[in-house]
């Protein structure tokens, strides 16, 4: 083969599709695994299911008398099975028992399993996390459970059921305060009392995190709060740990110790971001990734220190994600300060306190400039640089643009080019959503040339739309964030995350076709994902990536990784410009935003919704109201009415946005091509003209 082919066509080969042979092997396997998991949810179907969750309080019997049909018709729809409704679960070899769904941030619990809900046990008044699948409607339950409430003498589960009955009922209008379960017998018998709007009555409509529960549970669950359970693994290892004693007795300083695996390296290690500390190579590898993994509260899902999960104290400040882990917290940050902090309502987090309010004799102490060391930690060296940019010769030599944007979405790049007064020579985009397609073309007509799908982009079509000056892009995150459980990766043909492949594809032959004539580039994608992806976009870019967080430039918090090759900081003082969503609310009408920053907008409309309790950001006369969708829009960056074409939803209007990328933080990033391309003499240049002016003082001269 070696001998068959040319030097300057060997980087030409891709083998993507794969070879026929391999193809039909794959085909192959994909079509047993099929048939696997075919009998696999067969026999789950047919044979008992079990769970490896297991209560370690009262023997409850088991149950083996349910068909499936009549579970179905007994269960408690998914829809219904929110915080504070009662009703009956089960676990793997217990019978039926009461019990009240909880909210796990309330009660310092990790993220539910997927398909799972926490639950507060009545009785007993233990936590347990059930699937979804194994809930009965309460009076279903009580009908179901009725022989055998009868005939146990177990005190609890009696308690329990009847605990768990004066508070079902006592939302239905009953004075329950002396019932016995002789009572609560008698009420259900009545069909009348039954078919009562179920979730209306269920649950209080208010914000207040506690009025969705009774009193006897809020009363647990500040119990519960009160004595979290400390991380036993973790703990151990802080406890054995001989490097963190020989910090603590002075022999050493913590700088030379790694704060995840609490241990001294031979090797070069990184600074931990958010406290003074380091991180070794192999734990630094796990823990770049989790620090940006938040869940539908906006909050981090492991530790801030350490990024383990389990039993965590979560931040209250609204706009701040941070979570701790109660071993970090009581035997690492602050042991002394352990017992007051619990009791601290609402609580601040140590990177939200001022310096003169962190506790007294902390062992740990936050960086002051942990933000400055988030932006940079990516960086393991220099990248390198653009040794072919002369800033003299675009000085002399200024022409308008040519731009190739992929995954272009609502054109958000062309806008950008526009409010830095950037003369655009041609602007070719890729995209294939119809709504995106349908916006962008009403805004700017044919000054934008359309493309098609990324994947039908030829060598052709690059070498008949070059040379190309700017090439951006960033392609779909959903396959490659570790929010996504099922994410299928960079190289599943299934997935979207093989699109990088084609931004990499497109990019090389653009340079070729470029030939002397430099190529400026950018790629974006999601900051969650795990380590070896983002080591593989490394690889095939030369460069590593900026963090970059949107709520620098603008009033949402929005993460994100940032692969370039231009020469200036985006983050130098004479680029920012601080915004918070008052800014962007519709003025006159007594609209008042109750946070600085939104948490990061996605397709869903719940992540409109703020802080634990998930509550409306917006007061507007005396009642909390949503944000408005015109108001989103400026908050990206975009002018209000830029979404409202062809008759969009707000539904669908924000399921665009959530795509987008922020104005405000690609004008910040390309902000730098001013000085290399042709602006339009009106005030906007002129404003940008007295930029260059500043920014050149410090760049006078030099090559990039």
């Amino acid at each position: 083969m070696k001998d068959n082919l040319f030097c300057v066509t060997v980087d030409d080969l891709i083998f993507y599709p794969y070879p026929k042979n391999i193809q039909e092997r794959l085909d192959t396997l994909r079509e047993k695994n099929i048939k696997a998991t075919e009998r696999f949810i067969s026999n789950q179907r047919s044979s008992p299911e079990t769970s490896p969750t297991k209560k370690q309080a009262v023997e409850k019997c088991k149950d083996t008398n349910t068909s499936w049909k009549q579970i179905e018709d007994e269960r408690l729809p998914l829809q219904n099975q929110n915080p504070g409704v009662i009703a009956w679960a089960k676990i793997a070899g217990h019978c039926w028992w009461p019990a009240m769904i909880i909210d796990y941030r309330d009660c310092c619990l990790k993220e539910p399993s997927f398909g799972c809900q926490w639950i507060m046990w009545y009785g007993d008044y233990k936590v347990s996390e059930v699937r979804h699948l194994e809930f009965l409607k309460f009076y279903k339950g009580l009908e179901k459970m009725r022989d055998y409430i009868q005939n146990t003498v177990k005190q609890c589960y009696l308690d329990g059921v009847l605990q768990a009955s004066k508070d079902y009922c006592s939302r239905l209008g009953c004075s329950t305060d002396n019932w016995t379960l002789d009572n609560v017998f008698e009420y259900f018998s009545n069909m009348n009392n039954i078919h009562v709007p179920y979730n209306q009555l269920q649950v209080s409509d208010s914000n207040k995190i506690y009025d969705k529960y009774s009193d006897e549970i809020v009363k647990k669950i500040n119990e519960f709060k009160s004595k979290p359970n400390v991380d036993a693994e973790r703990k151990n290892d802080i406890k054995t740990s001989d490097a963190l004693h020989r910090v603590i007795s002075g022999e050493c300083t913590v700088e030379k110790l790694c704060l995840k695996c609490l241990r001294f390296s031979k090797d070069k290690m990184e600074e931990h971001p958010f406290f003074i500390g380091s991180l070794c190579k192999e734990c630094s590898y796990a823990f770049k990734p989790c620090m940006f993994v938040h869940g539908n509260d906006g909050k981090c899902f492991y530790c801030t220190v350490c990024a383990a999960t389990g039993t965590v104290l979560i931040c209250d400040t609204d706009d701040c994600p941070r979570v701790y882990c109660t071993a970090c917290l009581k035997f690492l940050i602050c042991p002394k300060a352990y017992d007051d902090m619990l009791s601290e309502d609402p609580w601040k987090c140590f990177l939200c306190r001022d310096e003169s309010k962190q506790p007294a004799n902390m062992l740990l102490h936050p960086r002051l400039d942990w933000k400055e060391k988030v932006s940079t930690m990516f960086r393991t060296a220099s990248n390198p640089a653009s040794k072919d940019i002369n800033f003299e010769n675009y000085k002399n030599q200024k022409k308008p643009i040519r731009v190739l944007s992929l995954f272009d979405g609502l054109s958000t790049g062309f806008l950008v080019l526009l409010n830095l007064g950037i003369v655009v020579d041609v602007y070719y985009a890729s995209e294939i959503d119809k709504n995106a397609l349908t916006i962008s073309s009403a805004h700017f007509g044919d000054r934008i040339t359309y493309l098609g799908d990324v994947r039908d982009i030829t060598k052709e079509k690059i070498q008949e739309i070059a040379p190309i000056d700017l090439l951006i892009g960033g392609s779909p995150c959903n396959d490659l964030s570790l929010v996504n459980p099922a994410r299928l990766g960079l190289h599943d043909p299934k997935g979207t995350g093989i699109l990088f492949f084609e931004y990499c594809r497109i990019k090389k032959l653009m340079k070729k076709a470029n030939k002397d004539r430099h190529l400026f580039w950018l790629y974006e994608n999601v900051a969650s994902m795990p380590s070896e992806y983002r080591l593989e976009i490394n690889k095939h870019l030369g460069r590593e990536p900026d963090v970059i967080d949107a709520a620098d430039f603008s009033p949402q918090h929005r993460l994100r990784l940032y692969w370039h090759n231009f020469p200036f900081n985006p983050y130098m003082p004479l680029f920012q410009n601080q915004q918070d969503v008052q800014d962007k609310l519709t003025p006159n009408l007594n609209r008042k935003a109750l946070c600085k920053k939104l948490r990061t907008v996605t397709c869903r409309t719940g992540s409109l919704l703020q802080g634990k309790a998930e509550v409306k950001p917006i007061m507007m006369k005396g009642e909390s109201d949503r944000l408005w969708i015109t108001e989103l829009e400026e908050i990206f960056g975009f002018p209000r009415h830029f979404t409202d074409v062809k008759n969009l939803s707000a539904t669908n209007r924000q399921k665009l946005l959530g795509k987008s990328w922020s104005v405000q933080t690609l004008t910040a990033i390309l902000r730098p091509l001013c000085f290399y391309f042709k602006c339009k003499e009106d005030e906007t240049s002129n404003n940008i003209s007295a930029l260059h002016k500043d920014i050149s003082l410090l760049y006078r001269g030099k090559q990039f």
